[in-house]
């Protein structure tokens, strides 16, 4: 699978089902290969599983019919179900080992970081991709990275013998993710932020 550059993570709570299909389909502006670089993420810790699936089902369809992807947070058995085209593990989430030998060789495994120190266990551990966070101030998360983590990261990676995808989270939005790419991020990831017109320089 294609790290994606850009991720949006449910949370319908903050961001209505109906807004975020609305919000995806903007990407159908973009040529087919800025498209495969879009993911959705399943997250939604506070729904049932029954809500849970049928919300990945719905997702599903969509991210097909455009050509993204879809990653599932932690829920291994819904990735299987809803044949999604990656998974995220959080700290408390199986090892990245566990994970693809369950998942198999073609899907992405991303893995919750919170220090560059935890980027470079995920890259040990065989992950895809490192979602490093918060970089910006975002509700109850802590104090902020700041894009000099990400800098870090990226050179601390580039000096190990094994690269992963770099992906910046928290308070991330339109006006910042081009700055987080230019730092050293392959990708951003967000809950809220609207990336409107921001789509073609992000994802294109």
């Amino acid at each position: 699978m294609q790290i994606p550059t850009l991720t949006l993570i449910t949370q319908t709570a903050d961001v209505p089902e109906p807004v975020l299909l609305a919000r995806l389909s903007a990407f159908g502006a973009l040529p087919p290969d800025a498209r495969a670089r879009v993911a959705v993420q399943l997250r939604d810790p506070e729904l049932s599983g029954a809500a849970l699936h049928a919300l990945g089902r719905r997702l599903r369809d969509a991210t097909a019919a455009l050509g993204a992807s879809l990653v599932v947070n932690d829920r291994l058995d819904l990735a299987l179900l809803l044949g999604a085209d990656g998974v995220h593990l959080g700290r408390r989430s199986v090892a990245v080992a566990d994970a693809r030998a369950l998942l198999g060789p073609g899907v992405l495994v991303s893995v919750a970081c919170h220090s560059v120190d935890e980027v470079l266990r995920a890259a040990e551990a065989g992950a895809d991709a490192a979602v490093l966070s918060p970089i910006f101030t975002t509700p109850d998360k802590g104090p902020p990275l700041g894009l000099p983590a990400l800098r870090e990261a990226r050179a601390r990676l580039a000096a190990g013998p094994r690269g992963v995808a770099l992906i910046a989270l928290g308070g991330v939005d339109a006006a910042s993710a081009p700055r987080c790419l230019a730092t050293g991020a392959d990708g951003v990831a967000a809950i809220r932020a609207d990336f409107g017109g921001a789509l073609p320089a992000i994802a294109g």
